[in-house]
């Protein structure tokens, strides 16, 4: 199987930054921590080891986004969310595979 970018949810609640995906290649990713750069840190780190789990193969996952720029569209959210009935963030990040450092 070839792997291909994963689309993560993203969802900040109750403190905790969680990112989940409903993609079939990667199916049991859900990472959270109270700490932003520390959950952002261990997808990578799950969907590497999902994939390795589910298909054998070694593909490693980076974001399409950089932390500094993860961070300021989060904060971007936060803040325009404080005015909402029901303040959070949420989006879709994208998560890009290569394999033996080549792009899938």
């Amino acid at each position: 199987m070839n792997a291909k970018t994963v689309n993560v949810l993203y969802k900040y609640a109750d403190g905790a930054h969680f990112f989940v995906s409903d993609d079939e290649e990667t199916l049991g990713l859900c990472v959270a921590h109270k700490q932003p750069a520390k959950a952002f840190a261990a997808v990578s780190i799950t969907l590497t080891k999902l994939f390795k789990e589910n298909y054998g193969q070694e593909v490693t996952f980076t974001p399409s986004l950089s932390l500094p720029a993860f961070m300021e569209w989060f904060m971007a959210q936060t803040e325009a969310a404080t005015s909402k009935p029901s303040p959070g963030a949420a989006g879709i990040l994208k998560w890009n595979p290569s394999q033996n450092g080549i792009a899938a």
